[in-house]
Order: C-alpha cells, then sequence, then structure tokens
C-alpha cells in the first residue's frame, strides 16, 4: 500500500526526503532500535502523544509495547520523521540514556546471556547484526587493545556500518541516528555515562560507509583523581605541621597522603561493584522483558524457534537465513530423518493479509513448477498463533550476492553456466503464466557441488493468468511499483503491467552487475533510480570492464536484455539460454584469479589458460 500522508500544504514525507518511498512490510529493522526515539517521545509529550504520532505515520500502535517486532526500512524512516517533528531534531541526538530502559531491553536477552563488559557488548552488536537489521553489516575495529595482556579500562572502537550489497544505500541521515543512539546509549546497561560518539564518515554525505569512532572509559573520575588526592592530602597536613616539627609534619604528610590514596582507592573499587550491580539489574530485567513479550506469541522472535518441534513433524534447527517476510531455520522431518529448510513467517507480517499471500503463492508457484532450478517446496502448514510456515528442500552453499561480495565478478564461463540455468527456471516459470518480477543477486543461489544454480523467492510473483486454481490474486494496488529499484525493468518503474521480458530486463541488470562487478544503472536516490531506468542507456559490459576478457557476443546479449522496450529485448526466456549457449567458449576462464577487483584496472589482467576440463561448454 502507497503513503500518501501530507503535512498541511507541504509534499508528502516521501517526496521531501530522498530514499523515503512508499511503505511495506519487509522485516528489515528491529522495532527496537526506534523504541528509543518513542520513548523520547513518551517523556516529553506523554502517552497518547506517542500513539498518535505512530497513528499518524501509519503504523500500529502497539509497536510502542513491541520492540522485538520487525519493520520495513520505509516504514522505519515514516516513524523517524514524524519523531524530528514532533520533538526536534536535537532532541534525538539525546536518547542513549533510554537503552536501558525495561521497556526496550527485549531484543538483548541473547546478549545479557554472553557477555559481562560493555567492549563484549559492542562485539556482539557488530557480530549478530541481523538480529537487529537485514539491510546492512556491522565492522568493529578496536583502537586501543589492551598493553601486554592487561586489561584496558579506557576504550575507543571504530563501528563500520555498510549495506547489504543487495540493498540500496542511505541518502538521508535519520538512520544514522538511530545507530548513533544506540551505539552511545550501550554503556548505560552498566550504569556508566554514555558513550562519545565521532561520525568520521556518513552514506547520507556521499561516503562508502558510515564510521563511528566510540569512547568510553570504565574507571571512575575518583580514581583518577586518587593520586591527586594523596599528593593534596600529603601536602596539605604537611604544610600545616610542619612550623612545629618538620619531621613530624612529614611523616603526618606522608600518613594523611596514604590515607586519601586510599579512599580514592575504595571509593573506585566501590563504584566498579555497584557498575556490576547494575549490569546484573539489568541483566535481570532483560531476561524479565523477555519472557514478558513471549506473552504475546505474535511478537517471538524467529530465533527463538530453535529446539521446538512445528506441526508435530519438523525439529527446528539453527537459523540459515532470512527473508522480506520470514527467517529460515533448517530444520529434521522427525519420521523420515530427512533434512530440510523451514521458512516461518512471523513478526509484523504474520498479521499482514498481503504478507501471508505471498508466502502462499511463494509455496505454491515453486511447488507447481517442480524444476531442477527451482527450490523444492515440500510443505506448508500453519502454527497455533496463525503464523504459516513452508517447508522445503534444504540447499547447501551460498547466495550469489554473497559470492560477489566477497570474491567480486564471476569469470564469463562460469557465469554462462549459472545464468543459461536461471534463463530455464524463468522458462519454466513463464510457461505456467508465472512471472518472477525480483531477480537480483539474493534470489539466485549457488549449490555447493559447484554445478546447480537455484531461482528463490517466488513470494512476490506475478501471476499472468489462473493457472494456481483460484483465480489471479492482486497483491498490489494498479500503479504501485513492486521489487529491487536497481533490477527493476521500465514498465515495472512507471507500475505498468509486466510480463515474461520483464524478468529478462532484470536478468540482463544481474549479469551486468555479475560479470563486471558493477550496476549498469546507479543512483543513491530512488525516484531518481526509477526515472533513470526509463532513459539512460548503460555502456557495454566490455566498455565498463576493458581489463576483463568478457566475449563480445555475451557483452551483445545482455545488452539485448537492458533494452528499454519489452518487444526490443529477446522473445522468451529459452531464446535468452540459446544466445547464452551460442556464446564461444574458446579461452574464456571459468574464474577470475584473486587479484580481480570490482572496479577496473588501469592495466588488462593475465589470466591462465583454462584447463582442459574447463574447455568444454558445462551444461545447465
Amino acid at each position: 500500500m502507497t503513503s500518501r500522508e501530507q503535512d498541511g500544504g507541504k509534499a508528502p514525507r516521501s517526496s521531501r526526503y530522498p530514499g523515503l518511498g512508499t511503505g511495506g512490510m519487509r522485516e528489515e529493522l528491529r522495532a527496537s532500535l526506534l523504541k528509543i526515539f518513542l520513548l523520547k517521545v513518551r517523556e516529553v509529550r506523554g502517552e497518547e502523544a506517542a500513539r498518535d504520532l505512530l497513528v499518524g505515520a501509519g503504523i500500529d500502535p502497539q509497536l510502542l509495547d513491541h520492540e522485538t517486532a520487525w519493520l520495513s526500512v520505509d516504514a522505519a524512516h515514516r516513524i523517524l520523521l514524524a519523531i524530528s517533528e514532533e520533538i526536534g531534531a536535537a532532541a534525538m541526538h539525546d536518547v542513549s540514556a533510554f537503552v536501558a530502559n525495561p521497556e526496550a531491553l527485549g531484543p538483548f536477552v541473547r546478549m545479557v546471556r554472553e557477555v559481562r563488559e560493555p567492549l563484549a557488548a559492542y562485539r556482539y552488536i557488530a557480530a549478530h547484526a541481523p538480529e537487529q537489521t537485514r539491510v546492512g553489516e556491522y565492522e568493529l575495529e578496536d583502537l586501543a587493545p589492551p598493553k601486554e595482556g592487561k586489561p584496558s579500562d579506557t576504550h575507543k572502537l571504530r563501528v563500520t556500518y555498510k549495506p547489504r550489497p543487495e540493498e540500496p544505500g542511505e541518502s538521508d541521515d535519520l538512520l544514522c541516528t538511530v545507530r548513533e543512539g544506540q551505539l552511545a546509549g550501550l554503556t548505560t546497561l552498566w550504569g556508566l555515562p554514555a558513550a562519545t560518539i565521532e561520525h568520521e564518515s556518513c552514506l547520507a554525505k556521499g561516503g562508502d560507509a558510515c564510521r563511528y569512532l566510540v569512547s568510553w572509559s570504565e574507571v571512575d573520575p575518583t580514581a583518577r583523581r586518587a593520586p591527586l588526592l594523596a599528593i593534596g592530602a600529603a601536602l596539605g597536613t604537611f604544610a600545616v605541621t610542619a612550623p612545629f616539627h618538620w619531621i613530624g609534619g612529614t611523616v603526618s604528610g606522608l600518613v594523611a597522603g596514604g590515607l586519601g590514596y586510599g579512599l580514592g582507592v575504595l571509593l573506585a573499587r566501590s563504584k566498579r561493584t555497584e557498575r556490576d550491580r547494575t549490569y546484573e539489574r539489568t541483566r535481570i530485567a532483560t531476561l524479565e522483558r523477555g519472557l514478558e513479550l513471549r506473552g504475546d506469541s505474535a511478537n517471538v522472535v524467529p530465533g527463538d524457534l530453535v529446539g521446538t518441534v512445528l506441526a508435530g513433524k519438523y525439529r527446528i534447527g539453527k537459523r540459515i537465513g532470512s527473508g522480506g517476510i520470514g527467517v529460515v531455520h533448517a530444520a529434521e522431518h522427525i519420521g523420515l530423518g530427512t533434512q530440510v529448510a523451514v521458512k516461518v513467517l512471523r513478526g509484523a507480517a504474520a498479521k499482514d493479509g498481503a504478507e501471508i499471500a505471498r508466502l502462499r503463492r511463494e509455496a505454491q508457484v515453486s511447488s507447481a513448477l517442480d524444476h531442477p532450478n527451482v527450490v523444492k517446496v515440500l510443505d506448508l502448514d500453519q502454527l497455533q498463533d496463525g503464523s504459516i510456515f513452508v517447508v522445503m528442500e534444504l540447499l547447501r552453499g551460498r547466495s550469489l550476492a554473497e559470492k560477489l561480495h566477497r570474491e567480486g565478478p564471476l569469470g564469463p564461463g562460469y557465469a554462462i553456466h549459472v545464468f543459461r540455468q536461471v534463463c530455464l527456471a524463468l522458462a519454466a516459470a513463464h510457461d505456467i503464466g508465472v512471472v518472477h518480477r525480483d531477480l537480483k543477486p539474493g534470489n539466485v543461489f549457488l549449490c555447493d557441488d559447484g554445478m546447480t544454480a537455484k531461482v528463490l523467492d517466488f513470494g512476490m510473483s506475478k501471476l499472468a493468468a489462473d493457472t494456481m486454481g483460484g483465480g489471479t490474486e492482486k497483491l498490489t494496488q494498479d500503479g504501485y511499483t513492486l521489487g529491487t529499484p536497481e533490477y527493476m525493468a521500465p514498465e515495472q518503474c512507471i507500475g505498468a503491467a509486466v510480463e515474461p521480458r520483464t524478468d529478462l530486463y532484470e536478468l540482463g541488470v544481474l549479469m551486468y552487475e555479475a560479470l563486471t562487478g558493477d550496476l549498469p544503472i546507479k543512483s543513491a536516490n530512488r525516484r531518481e533510480l526509477l526515472d533513470l531506468h526509463q532513459r539512460q542507456v548503460p555502456p557495454g559490459m566490455r566498455q565498463k570492464r576493458p581489463d576483463l576478457p568478457i566475449p563480445q557476443a555475451l557483452d551483445d546479449a545482455v545488452l539485448t536484455c537492458l533494452r528499454k522496450k519489452p518487444h526490443d529485448r529477446p522473445a522468451d526466456a529459452r531464446a535468452f539460454e540459446a544466445m547464452l549457449a551460442a556464446v564461444p567458449l574458446e579461452g574464456v576462464p571459468m574464474h577470475y584469479p584473486r587479484n580481480v577487483g570490482r572496479t577496473a584496472s588501469s592495466r588488462r589482467v593475465v589470466f591462465e589458460e583454462p584447463r582442459p576440463t574447463e574447455k568444454a561448454r558445462p551444461g545447465p
């Protein structure tokens, strides 16, 4: 559903702030990141004002009570904009004290079981970023490590936040303010003052990442002043007693100095003990908050399913991934002993009819396809709280997004092998009237056997005909743009009707990125990106990466997919697969050496001659 909010005579918020698009129910950000700001609003304006603010932003006001729920990035933006207008930008930078508020502690349940000191908490947040965000990753660098094995009481970290490769960047600083608030307030869990934050670089200002210098001290100021107290006491006593007897004055000064130093050390030790007690109280409050939130089954964290048995058949194992509307766990069929994957629709999406329909559609489409290059769906069932889950074959490997992120561009030989399989999967879908309309690196899975590729996530697919037995289900309004902006076809960008050749445009964008390491069309602004897909003609891949041996025939084939008008693209997925099959592979490398980066180098890379086994054209 699109957002049409307006403030008086002002333009809609989505148009006044770059990067803020329509709403949606993608589970991307944990509500706890915003809870501290909502608590600030409640303190300043009152409970009713806080709930009215959420209603005005088009969000369920119960969010104020359930910080473990998930929100889309767009929904988070709407809330933050409303908060900024309600209490002012300055007040939004003074929320660190609310991080330790008992009503905001729900997401820290796992953390308090593992950490005992602030440094460990920052390391946990960085290592377990998916517990709070599914659109970004954290890296942590300790700038003041302990010396000679001695623990340090003064800490300084560089915390780097980067959007995931398949996610758009940020073009305003609202979410940056959210991260600053949490990073500053983490130390307050121990009763320490808020950490000091220095912002080195920012995505909203054109940086490649948000980098924060986080510093704090665990030594009470009293302890730092203990030597000064000792010196002051010694000199004061000596000054008073020395005129009468200098030896006695000296002794008295030394005794007074020792007592002063001892008093300072005792006070510091008392403060450290109080800090530990404060964290113990925080830990207990966090666990109690977790139990309290479990009372609402709709807000149980998906990870809490580990060890449970669903529908009396599937024993849930570790979490292995997440999607737009659910999380995926490894599981075992108790009766058969087979390993499967279970995707559960939880959180806010479990209450949304459209998201439930999308998960059902994903299951129905995948089951109807029954193609070796589409993940197999084995079961569809429902939990007692109304959440539904889908049981699928357990895939072992990694997504194309992860491979590109870690290794850079694909070798042309391997890319042709992978994308011929994607073409065959799309052809099978198009045969039954299904248009995927969300092809991107995260939705192509590369199996561990090194040969098999599978297309995932048909949850946003479009049914072109009554093929599922229940008529064509309309999940979106007319004119609504659904998909990932970087990969969307021109007709998709304006909300026009989609067709099979819409998928071919997305496939062209995907192949361009996989072969060059860069997108053919880029912009930090969603609105501008959608416009550029209408009119901008990207350069050829060989022009983009003259240092890479991309065959001319492969370059030509991909560019045909990127034509603006659908009828100018290949006739169908099988026709495009035939174009890929016709690309000469003589001397074309399957894989690049590790020194091939994401951007063009000043010299052409010299590649080893492919091994004899690699010269043969790999079949799908």
